[in-house]
């Protein structure tokens, strides 16, 4: 961080997520903690890379969840919570579901993403937003105990899919519930090396976790999922955890966005239309694209909270660059993980524990 004297200008810090809790932490330890405030709908923000674990009934909601109100107190930091509903770029105000306004000088943007559907697809659990998951858990788990699930899919063939479905295997265990990955790909985690597709689908068929690739969905209806190509398959209760979407709110704002409407940042993660705005983690529509994952909100946190205090001493920016190959961690959730990295893939015990020190010092940070 630089050591410039800063001036005093209000900076309003939107949602709670990965690159924010940084952003408190660091400014609130240089003594800006007075000018800013951090705007977020829970109290509680959730780390992605934990959920699994605490689907599976590794971690409980304190293990993986982020007080948000006890980081800014700590930090000096105003908290407000309650979410963003609109966004006025010319007059510098942030509009509140409260029914508040709030104006900044500087403004940074760390709001997650949504759930991207097929239209007229309203039914079923969707992992995002993770904030409130835990509540959405409570309903699968209530159809469990009441015996109405006896089949349940999980739709996303990605890494957030293939975890939850490991996850979900083990918490419902000894119920006689099946679960099932469904997703457009002809195999799981497509974006990842060869040997971690053959390592999970070996580890699937062993888990008794069935897996119908190649099964586009566009509906959800009357207990059976529908394919495109107009194939069915029959299932009590869907988890959704298809790819991300961007908050609606965003397009009347003004903003420069992408064709999926995600703020277009540069390479120092400032908004390409407006300076004073900053962008992070799954919202951010980054120079050179990335998934839409937390390794990346992370590492962006820092080079954040380094930007907006330059920006208040008028200093110039450093650029965000991410890496362009990342270690993924992917756990089977019975003590074993998978680590895959460089096209290499290895599974053992050693592994979950390794990812399980990763995700224990991250928490640690913030409390």
């Amino acid at each position: 961080m630089t050591e410039a004297h800063a001036k005093p200008v209000p900076v309003v810090l939107l949602g709670g997520g990965h690159a924010h809790v940084e952003v408190v932490r660091r400014l609130g330890e240089l003594g800006l903690g007075a000018q800013i405030t951090l705007v977020s709908p829970a109290r509680h923000a959730p780390y992605s890379g934990m959920l699994p674990g605490h689907i599976s009934g590794e971690y409980s909601f304190d293990d993986f969840h982020i007080d948000l109100a006890a980081l800014c107190t700590r930090a000096g930091v105003s908290f407000l919570e309650t979410a963003a509903t609109g966004i006025d770029p010319e007059g510098r105000v942030v509009s509140l579901a409260s029914g508040e306004s709030l104006g900044y000088g500087l403004l940074s943007i760390d709001i997650g993403s949504t759930p991207s559907l097929s239209e007229g697809i309203s039914s079923g659990i969707s992992v995002k937003p993770i904030a409130s998951f835990a509540d959405r858990l409570a309903r699968l788990d209530a159809l469990a105990r009441e015996g109405q699930l006896s089949t349940l899919a999980v739709v996303g063939q990605g890494l957030a899919g293939v975890e939850v479905a490991f996850a979900l295997k083990r918490r419902l265990e000894g119920r006689g519930i099946s679960v099932v990955l469904v997703g457009r790909a002809a195999e799981p985690v497509p974006e990842r090396s060869r040997w971690s597709r053959r390592l999970l689908e070996r580890e699937m068929r062993k888990a008794g976790i069935a897996h119908h690739p190649a099964f586009d969905v566009v509906a959800f209806r009357d207990g059976e999922l529908v394919a495109r190509d107009g194939r069915k398959l029959s299932v009590d209760e869907v988890v959704w955890t298809t790819s991300s979407g961007a908050p609606a709110f965003l397009r009347e704002t003004g903003l420069q966005l992408d064709e999926k409407g995600f703020v277009r940042v540069d390479e120092t993660l400032r908004c390409l239309s407006h300076s004073e705005i900053f962008a992070a983690g799954d919202v951010a529509s980054l120079p050179s694209p990335r998934p839409k994952a937390g390794v990346f909100a992370v590492r962006q946190g820092p080079v954040l909270a380094e930007n907006i205090h330059r920006s208040l001493v008028d200093k110039s920016l450093e650029p965000y660059r991410p890496q362009s190959s990342w270690l993924v961690l992917i756990s089977l959730a019975d003590g074993r993980a998978i680590a895959d990295k460089w096209g290499i893939a290895i599974l053992g015990r050693w592994v979950a524990l390794w990812k399980h020190r990763i995700d224990s010092r991250f928490m640690q940070r913030y409390r």
